[in-house]
């Protein structure tokens, strides 16, 4: 009999490897990835993160991003939310592909002087300065349901303010502290901050369209074009308990506690008829904070969602991506089960690469690893439905001393176990694609090993957007020494 040790080791193998498989087609994340959606930005998922925190501990931080390829010199009318639609981060605690908690984020428009042709005049040294002549302002409501339907409703934060985009060092002299009064402290122990933020995904895309190319030697050695450095996103980051997500509502006390394991995913609502004045959208306004509101699904209907990175991409074959982005995880299984099991991604991987032999049919792994989860490692329940979430074990503590290569160089902590700032998708696909899993170990990867700019150590941890005036988009990463 093989032990549970071994047992577990050759999941997570099969686990890499498939989602090595899934990713090595495109690495652009949730950039513009269905036709209807890449024609409606400000409703388009970008990249959904979570991970517990290094100075978070049993706490779930989730960073989910929307409106992809935000220049920063885009003025006049700047990037935000839009007020008519209804953005989402959902949480599965019980393994039926269903929500259990979910937290709506809704937004408000402000224009303080509309005789102005200016988004902010200077100085703007606060997020309240009456220079910002456009700004926005949010309600978070926290949504629990049984059995698939919402049973209570509680809005946890009303009228919090929203960071502005960073116009210019002129205008907004000190950004990093205006962006800081949007970090919020709510009651319950939950943060949360709204905003614009630098785009954390870092990526060769130009050469990765381009059938995969590697710019350099193995790609391990820089040389790569990061295609998405200097441009911003909109960021919602939200750090809640455990206990807040949790099946039981209680702590997570180990990675085997039954209630250790949670799958999320982010998804945009729009209304189903026509355009709608925006306080239709927010039915709730009026109640204080902490009251239960009258929430209401009724006139909406789902736009945009994310659960894994590059599954509606290089998965979900070009006829059914609208349908994907309009249905949930619950019936991932029957709509798509058979494009996971029988992926196009493998028999072209196979035609670009000969020799890597990856397996075009019956691909049951690519279902554990993303759809099911990792028996003893990311499975919900003994009897999870096969849905497209980011499973995390909220009982594995962060690692020491993290690598951006993540289980394949022996972190555990990182993707595919939820997903860190830092993890390097493309060089852990690209490697494991390879054979390194088989013994094969060729080093692969893209020549983009981190982000532009350095992340943040705190809270929001994605870093500040990159200003109007300074900005310069895509960088190639110096040459430097393999990596092994």
């Amino acid at each position: 009999m093989i032990s549970r040790r071994s047992a577990l080791v050759s999941a997570l193998a099969a686990a890499l490897l498939a989602t090595a498989l899934v990713v090595s087609g495109s690495f652009g994340s949730s950039h513009r990835e269905a036709p209807l959606i890449s024609l409606d930005p400000t409703a388009d998922n970008t990249d959904l993160y979570a991970f517990t925190a290094p100075d978070a501990a049993g706490k779930l931080t989730m960073v989910s991003d929307w409106v992809p390829f935000e220049d920063p010199a885009g003025g006049p009318n700047f990037y935000k939310f839009d007020q008519r639609a209804r953005y989402w981060i959902s949480l599965d605690n019980t393994g039926d592909g269903k929500p259990d908690v979910r937290f709506l984020f809704t937004f408000k428009d402000h224009i303080r002087n509309p005789n102005s042709f200016l988004y902010a005049a200077p100085p703007v040294m606060s997020i309240h300065s009456a220079n910002l002549n456009e700004y926005q302002t949010y309600d978070v409501t926290l949504v629990r349901y049984r059995h698939g339907r919402p049973y209570s409703s509680r809005v946890l934060g009303r009228n919090l303010p929203v960071a502005p985009n960073n116009v210019g060092p002129k205008t907004m002299p000190n950004y990093g502290a205006l962006a800081n009064e949007a970090n919020v402290n709510l009651p319950g122990g939950v943060k949360v901050f709204t905003g614009q933020r630098d785009d954390p995904f870092f990526v060769d895309l130009g050469a990765t369209f381009d059938a995969v190319t590697i710019r350099k030697g193995t790609g391990n050695q820089g040389g790569g074009k990061d295609d998405l450095a200097g441009y911003n996103v909109h960021s919602i980051v939200i750090q809640v308990p455990d206990s807040m997500v949790t099946r039981n509502h209680r702590p997570v006390t180990s990675p085997s506690a039954s209630n250790a394991v949670v799958g999320v995913w982010t998804s945009t609502d729009r209304r189903t008829v026509g355009v709608q004045p925006a306080q239709d959208a927010r039915a709730h306004q009026g109640h204080r904070n902490h009251r239960r509101s009258s929430f209401s699904e009724r006139g909406w209907v789902q736009v945009s969602r994310l659960g894994n990175p590059l599954v509606n991409e290089v998965v979900i074959p070009l006829k059914d991506k609208d349908k994907f982005n309009a249905t949930t995880p619950n019936h991932d299984a029957t709509n798509y089960g058979q494009f996971v099991l029988n992926p196009e991604l493998a028999h072209l991987i196979n035609v670009l690469y000969p020799g890597v032999n990856a397996p075009e049919h019956n691909r049951t792994d690519i279902v554990t690893a993303l759809l099911t989860g990792i028996p003893g490692k990311t499975q919900i329940g003994p009897h999870p439905a096969a849905a497209d979430t980011l499973k995390i074990n909220l009982g594995v503590p962060p690692a020491a001393h993290p690598n951006s290569l993540g289980a394949l160089a022996g972190d555990f902590q990182g993707f595919p176990d939820g997903r860190r700032l830092t993890d390097d998708v493309t060089d852990i696909s690209e490697r494991v694609v390879a054979g390194a899993l088989v013994g094969h170990k060729v080093p692969l990867g893209d020549g983009v090993d981190q982000n532009d700019v350095p992340y943040l150590s705190s809270f929001p941890y994605v870093a500040p957007p990159h200003d109007g005036l300074n900005s310069n988009l895509k960088r190639f990463e110096p040459p430097h020494s393999p990596t092994p």
